[in-house]
């Protein structure tokens, strides 16, 4: 087991590493939780694991106090709620479990937070002690939240022993909900603001709030009954909607938001139902309440019944209490509403009847083999490299239909770019150089151009929250209608990292973040890119497995290209000299799902363009590498052999080995009057042999150095020129 526990201290070191601003500290607490349920598993190496986690913390800059508060919360969490899995020890008693964060805190690992979390149970308890109950003989003093209550058709009787009233909670009244853990000793509560007429209203653009410790509690509503089944929501007026229905016979647990439900330990052999939000993880947290493979769990979605209510309350204000409570009573199994959902997803088998080729529709590219109607592309580079730039080319290679860039524009097109990194001024600066450098007009580009930048307006197409991940559905509607209503045929991202506030390394949060824009795509048949990073590396070249964050992103893309920066020194290798071999990057194809990958490598160049206001900027440029044979005729290759030949008959064979005295490399160079002393010189002649080799004009054997001993790698002719093929 110490294996696998050394796999989730990997997962949640990661998602420290990789975690979105502001989200640091909740991804920190998580992944404290998750070392604490796998604590107790036989050789886990528990010091080691929280000295990694606190490193990896102060690497993305949270302070020292902090990490150790989080961490000690978070793992004591997790600890009180072990993973159970085959083969295992048994879960930490308490006393255990005590003694070892006690000594974890006095190495300056975690913090035990038990003074800081009694102050704070205890302010949430007074609170809920000063709240007002609800009952008959309060109604006068309570009105605001039986109003706010009515208005959700939950009957007062429902908040009796349930819910109290605040007539004072941030300038106004709220109705409370206690949160309590498994002693039922109140450890937070949730307050609800509402006005005096039952309205919810806001204190700094947020309705609900919360004091004490709601994490790992739950708000409890009883049954009449032991062994009655459990029924769970997110929300305390969903709680309260489902118990109105219920009548006293099921359990009620509201978990006060989606992380809560995967925390919930039910009693063993319990029948659980989960009232589903759309957006919850059924399959996830089914796994997690099925800790030990003894519970039943259901599920109700009330969207899949009524496509305009999402929870327990709204199901209730539509439709009733009957209504609710039978579909409870029709709750499904998880497996059995999964099983539904795939059947009503997939229609198939269908009969294949599509016979001739030629009717079916080209698909529809817009530029080159990379950006596609109603797809989405990924361009993927290091920073610093040029990728924005080229980019800035491209777009304007479309807007004009002009090959700036050497590639095919299938079809001129409007496009917005959305620079989430850069001031507006960058972006102008940029395109201002391309266009001058690439001799673009004003009136090539005027309408048909749309820049946005990310110092101006912020564009997050989804969220991960302690929730959960939520979808920015208002921006995907304004992109959909802004992209029709100016006819704008691609959209490019850069960075994506900056139109996501998630954890780059979540599958599923990733699958959520692309399913987003590729509705845009889908919607309005534009091509949409992304740009992206990838992970620093150790000096090795970058390939499709090097984009920084989950795989699902690629997974996702049907054109993907990849940027590697190209040295100086590896550039004169290839035959490239002094100046030309400055600024030069590859582009390749690293997923190429609809086209063919290219036959030959791109390159593109960075070249310095000054602007009307005297400042140099980097603008891409088509770069093509020069002929290594340019100017050698097949004679001259023939002369290359005779001397070859004629060091090999004299005992003296050339070398393959760029090191030797003799290396082939010198005696090609004065053949052809090349210098080899110079970098740029050397690098073409060694180009030149390699590729001779390949063809067989030269060939690489091995033969035995009397002198040293050992064997060693020669030149000597391959297949002779024929003094016909010379011309002669």
């Amino acid at each position: 087991m110490s294996a696998y526990f050394q796999r989730v201290t990997e997962t949640a070191i990661a998602d420290v590493q990789h975690a979105a601003a502001g989200q640091r500290n909740q991804t920190l607490n998580k992944a404290a939780f998750a070392l604490g349920r796998h604590a107790h598993l036989t050789g886990a190496n528990v010091d080691t694991a929280i000295f990694a986690l606190n490193t990896a913390a102060e690497a993305i800059g949270l302070p020292k106090h902090e990490i150790m508060a989080t961490v000690g919360s978070g793992f004591k969490r997790g600890a009180e709620n072990p993973k159970t899995l085959d083969e295992t020890d048994l879960p930490f008693q308490p006393s255990e479990l005590d003694r070892l964060i006690g000594r974890l805190a006095a190495d300056g690992l975690m913090a035990r937070d038990d003074e800081q979390r009694a102050e704070k149970v205890q302010k949430a308890r007074m609170a809920w002690e000063r709240g007002v109950a609800i009952n008959k003989d309060t109604h006068d003093a309570v009105r605001p939240a039986l109003r706010y209550l009515n208005g959700r058709n939950i009957a007062a009787k429902s908040a009796v022993g349930v819910a109290r009233f605040s007539p004072d909670v941030y300038g106004g009244p709220a109705i409370i909900f206690p949160a309590t853990d498994t002693s039922g000793e109140i450890t937070g509560i949730q307050a609800v603001l509402i006005d005096e007429n039952g309205k919810k209203r806001e204190h700094n653009g947020i309705s609900k709030y919360s004091r004490g410790v709601i994490a790992n509690s739950a708000m409890v509503i009883a049954s009449d009954r032991e062994s009655a089944p459990i029924v769970i929501c997110e929300g305390p007026e969903d709680a309260l909607s489902i118990s109105q229905a219920a009548g006293g016979a099921a359990t009620v647990i509201c978990t006060f938001g989606k992380a809560g439900m995967a925390t919930y330990v039910p009693p063993r052999a319990s029948d659980v139902t989960i009232c589903a939000d759309p957006d919850l993880d059924i399959e996830r947290v089914a796994d997690a309440l099925n800790y030990d493979g003894s519970i039943r769990v259901s599920v109700v979605r009330f969207v899949d019944i009524d496509a305009q209510t999402k929870d327990a309350n709204d199901y209730l204000r539509e439709h009733g209490v009957e209504a609710l409570r039978n579909a409870l009573a029709a709750a499904k199994p998880v497996a059995e509403q999964r099983a539904q959902e795939v059947r009503e997803g997939f229609r198939g088998p269908t009969p294949f009847d599509m016979w001739d080729g030629a009717a079916l529709p080209p698909r529809k590219w817009v530029y080159g083999r990379h950006y596609l109607h109603s797809f989405v592309s990924v361009l993927a580079s290091a920073g610093g490299v040029g990728k924005t730039s080229m980019i800035s080319v491209e777009a304007l290679a479309i807007c004009t239909g002009r090959p700036l860039l050497g590639e095919e524009v299938h079809e001129q097109a409007k496009v917005w770019v959305m620079n989430l990194e850069d001031p507006l001024e960058e972006m102008q600066r940029r395109f201002i150089a391309a266009m001058q450098h690439h001799n673009v007009k004003r009136g090539e580009v005027e309408g048909r151009l749309f820049l946005d930048a990310g110092r101006d307006f912020q564009a997050k197409f989804v969220t991960q929250t302690r929730d959960g991940v939520v979808i920015n559905d208002a921006l995907i509607e304004y992109m959909r209608e802004r992209i029709e209503a100016e006819g704008i045929g691609v959209v490019i991202i850069d960075p994506w990292v900056g139109a996501i506030d998630i954890n780059e390394n979540d599958n599923t949060a990733m699958n959520k973040a692309v399913a987003a824009v590729r509705q845009i795509a889908d919607e309005t048949g534009a091509s949409i890119v992304l740009v992206h990073h990838i992970r620093k590396g150790n000096g090795d070249e970058a390939t499709i497995d090097s984009v920084r964050g989950a795989g699902s992103l690629i997974g996702a893309a049907r054109a993907a290209r990849i940027i590697n920066k190209v040295s100086e020194e590896d550039m004169m290798r290839l035959g490239v000299q002094g100046e030309d071999a400055r600024g030069i990057f590859r582009v390749d194809d690293g997923k190429a799902n609809l086209a063919p990958p290219a036959a030959v490598a791109v390159y593109r160049k960075m070249t310095g363009v000054q602007i009307g206001n005297g400042e140099w900027v980097g603008v891409a440029e088509v770069f093509k590498m020069p002929d290594l044979f340019d100017g050698v005729t097949t004679r001259d290759t023939m002369r290359v052999q005779q001397a070859v030949g004629k060091a090999a008959q004299d005992d003296d064979p050339c070398r393959q080995s760029v090191q030797a005295r003799n290396w082939v490399g010198h005696t090609v160079g004065a053949v052809l009057g090349i210098d080899t002393q110079d970098k740029a010189g050397k690098g073409r002649v060694a180009a030149m042999v390699r590729k001779w080799v390949e063809t067989d004009v030269l060939r690489v054997e091995i033969t035995e150095d009397r002198a040293k001993g050992r064997e060693v790698q020669i030149v000597v002719v391959g297949q002779w020129i024929t003094g016909d093929e010379a011309g002669r």
